[in-house]
């Protein structure tokens, strides 16, 4: 059993973090000692991490506890997702900066670019497929939200 303070170094997050999991009911201590220290088991690690690497995926601590805790949840099901997920933010990651490179390339004129390559990794078709995949897979509301950031940060 580790205690609140050791999870917190093990997973880089702050034991007030962790004191808010327990409060809000997404991560409980299996154990409170006397002396009221928390207690986390190796189960606990394993929810943590879960709980992180949806929080990569800017889903919310509320739909995070709801999909945790639905019936039926398969922790390894949840990891293939996860990193399907991943993958598919890199390879659209890898996209944006392979254009950014060419356009680089381009306006230092070390290289002529076709015109139609600099919106390339901008396929609305693309984005499009991966917003349904993630709107069936998460909250509607919060793909939608991620999108708006995502434009934002495109249009600043």
């Amino acid at each position: 059993m580790l205690t609140i303070k050791q999870i917190s170094q093990l997973a880089h997050v702050t034991p007030r973090t962790l004191r808010y999991y327990d409060q809000i009911g997404l991560l409980p201590p299996e154990d409170i000692g006397e002396n009221g220290y928390r207690y986390y088991s190796d189960a606990s690690l394993l929810k943590l991490q879960q709980i992180l690497f949806y929080r990569e995926l800017d889903m919310p601590l509320e739909q995070i506890k709801e999909i945790m805790d639905r019936e039926g949840y398969d922790l390894q099901e949840a990891l293939e997702e996860h990193k399907n997920q991943l993958v598919k933010r890199i390879n659209r990651f890898q996209k944006l900066i392979t254009t950014v490179d060419q356009t680089l390339k381009y306006i230092k004129g070390e290289e002529e670019m076709n015109k139609k390559v600099l919106f390339d990794a901008f396929n609305e078709e693309e984005q499009e497929k991966m917003e349904k995949e993630a709107m069936q897979m998460y909250d509607p509301e919060t793909v939608k939200e991620s999108n708006r950031k995502w434009k934002k940060l495109l249009h600043v």
